[in-house]
């Protein structure tokens, strides 16, 4: 199984995918994707890049070409009837005017348009139609996960940087489709009420759901330790309770940080759903195996927990039981290989929780915590959330407190049950139904996973060997799929989808000694997936898409893996300062296949503040920062017209 494990050597210039389903009317019979160069000049660093193509040979016909075009279907701030893209609004749907302050009383002006697009649903609503009338009208749903900066209120400080200083926003889209090209073309925008539940936190990656709905996650939950006795401003913005804490009735830490529902119906209606029996966490999704029951968490940041839900019922996250993992390694190099082990944590409903919150349970009801070891107290090292500060804390459950720490303080039990919770900068998740297998992206390994580098951390199930400077540069982790699984005290897990081991299957790698021309500015190899984000997968082509968020990779790069020979593509670069988001592979839509992709804070000045002058000013100067919500595409049946 060595062999499938991506090098350098593993780079090829063309990478083919054989048998592509959703093309099968024309008698496709190859797919092949030729990658893009990596950009060179600046005029191609500033902008979404791409010299790729995709080229498909027909059954007994010649080859057709055509480049791989990225389209721009809106960008941050712009308007679409009477909404702009991307607008931070309170509950009463009014612009938000001023930011919470920083921690030096900074506060900046509004309007606010976020320039971080991330998750995209493009779904089609059965019963509405567009101009075309025998098509289903097509809406995306596009969550935006934070606002990078904006105008200082003093005109005499610089900007302020916003990142969780506001509350979140979500747009409807509704797209018209070419009857003849497949382009799309938004013709109506609306924000998504979050009214229902309180305000959107800080929302990451996403998915679309196998019953069409768009499901979303609250990253980086707020500290509730910390919260409990100051108030979550930049939440207050939304509910427009400024300076109050929950006690108070403002907003309440615990009602952030879940997995986020969103359906749409035939007139474009939204109803929105926070599923707080999923458990609470730095989300960045929860991605749907085939049994429409069984979820998958990617818990972003550092010293964080792989976690599993399985639902009661197909078709509705409303209720059933959160599993963490427990890494039982097997191989330390080449990024690693383990078992996985489940624990339970709990079972509940949506409603419980919710009920749990509204009748102010706090963190204080549910732990106690000593600063050293004490009777009753077991030691816990985890990611304590935003505010909150992660280091060793021993922590005491508070008799009959085993739901409310399941399902609102699910990091900090899972690690005081003993799971582990030594993962670095852990982001997407997807799957392949064909191969049963589960790919999570680890984006640095870092930390509490390298041998040697624990630190206090009570627990040490990860060892990474091999050198911290490879390392640093992320793997994607393949995992196989099993039925017939039980959890750690032997109960057999209502799944035929649990992870049963996990390896690291896509590794990055420091730039190679004596490389001067293209990627000048790299630290991770130019030719090689570096510090991997966004995943999705797509069976058809039996391809997984990779998405960069790279502090070693200037311009983060969008690739192709065909994880059946390792062979790598590279799709397109980002402009600098930006990452690639919102991937999805949207298929067969009224005959039309997309693989959407959204370009993240461009320019954003956190992400440029280490590299040279002549880019982190001179360069970043000539980047439109406004956040890219786009598409490659459209594909479709090659020498026909669609159906």
């Amino acid at each position: 199984m060595r062999k499938h494990r991506f090098s350098g050597a593993a780079l090829a210039a063309l990478c083919i995918f054989p048998s592509l389903p959703a093309l099968s009317d024309s008698g496709a019979s190859r797919v092949e994707f030729i990658s893009s160069a990596a950009p060179a000049t600046e005029e191609e660093m500033i902008v979404p890049f791409s010299s790729a193509s995709i080229v498909v040979t027909h059954a007994g016909t010649a080859r057709q070409k055509q480049p791989l075009q990225y389209r721009t279907l809106l960008r941050s701030g712009d308007t679409i009837g009477d909404m702009q893209a991307g607008r931070v609004n309170d509950r009463d749907g009014a612009p938000v005017m001023l930011s919470a302050p920083d921690k030096n009383g900074n506060i900046a002006q509004g309007p606010f348009y976020s320039w971080s697009p991330d998750a995209n649903s493009l779904l089609a609503v059965h019963g509405a139609k567009s101009r075309n009338k025998e098509a289903n009208r097509l809406f995306l749903v596009t969550h935006f996960e934070y606002h990078t900066e904006a105008p200082n209120l003093d005109p005499a400080k610089p900007p302020v940087d916003l990142y969780a200083k506001l509350p979140m926003t979500m747009n409807l889209t509704a797209l018209d489709q070419d009857r003849k090209s497949g382009e799309l073309a938004p013709v109506g925008l609306a924000g998504v009420d979050m009214g229902a539940v309180n305000g959107l936190w800080i929302p990451c990656a996403g998915t679309l759901t196998p019953w069409n709905s768009h499901l979303g996650g609250e990253e980086y939950e707020p500290d509730a330790r910390h919260f409990e006795r100051k108030p979550l401003e930049p939440m207050n913005l939304y509910l427009e309770t400024p300076g109050k804490t929950a006690a108070e009735g403002g907003a309440n830490p615990y009602d952030y940080g879940h997995p986020v529902e969103v359906k749409v119906d035939a007139k474009g209606k939204t109803r929105v759903a926070k599923h707080y029996a999923m458990g609470r966490l730095a989300f960045e999704l929860a991605d749907i195996m085939p049994d429409r029951r069984t979820a998958y968490y990617g818990d972003d940041g550092r010293d964080v927990g792989l976690f599993m839900f399985v639902a009661d019922r197909k078709d509705d996250l409303s209720a059933g039981t959160i599993y963490a993992a427990r890494w039982r390694q097997t191989e330390a190099a080449r990024g690693g290989a383990a078992k996985l082990e489940w624990m339970r944590l709990g079972h509940a409903s949506d409603n419980e929780i919710a009920g749990l919150v509204r009748r102010g349970v706090r963190f204080s009801d549910i732990f106690d915590v000593s600063d050293r070891a004490a009777e009753g107290y077991r030691p816990v090292y985890a990611y304590a959330g935003t505010a909150g500060e992660t280091k060793l804390a021993y922590l005491k459950l508070k008799p009959g407190m085993e739901k409310a720490a399941a399902f609102l303080e699910t990091r900090r039990y899972a690690a005081w049950l003993g799971a582990t919770t030594e993962f670095t900068k852990m982001e997407g998740q997807t799957h392949s139904a064909r191969h049963r297998k589960l790919y999570t992206a680890m984006s640095y390994i870092e930390g509490g996973m390298l041998d040697g580098r624990n630190g206090e951390r009570p627990r040490d199930d990860i060892r990474l060997g091999g050198d911290p400077e490879d390392l640093a540069c992320g793997a994607v982790y393949e995992s196989n799929l099993a039925a017939g699984q039980k959890d750690t005290e032997g109960r057999p897990i209502r799944s035929a989808w649990v992870a049963a081991s996990a390896r690291a299957l896509v590794t990055g790698a420091r730039k190679p000694a004596g490389r001067t021309g293209y990627g000048r500015y790299d630290t991770c190899d130019t030719d090689r997936v570096a510090n991997p984000d966004n995943l999705k997968y797509s069976d058809a082509l039996d391809t997984l898409f990779i998405g960069e968020d790279s502090g070693h990779h200037l311009n983060n790069f969008l690739w192709a893996y065909r994880p059946a020979d390792g062979k790598l593509a590279r799709l397109a670069s980002a402009p600098i300062g930006a990452e690639w988001t919102g991937l999805q592979v949207a298929e067969g839509l009224n005959g039309y296949t997309y693989l959407m992709s959204n370009v993240q804070h461009p320019g954003a000045e956190k992400d440029l503040e280490k590299y040279p002058e002549e880019v982190r000013l001179n360069l970043r100067a000539r980047v439109d920062q406004r956040g890219i919500v786009g598409y490659f595409g459209p594909f479709r049946a090659w020498g026909r017209n669609p159906d």
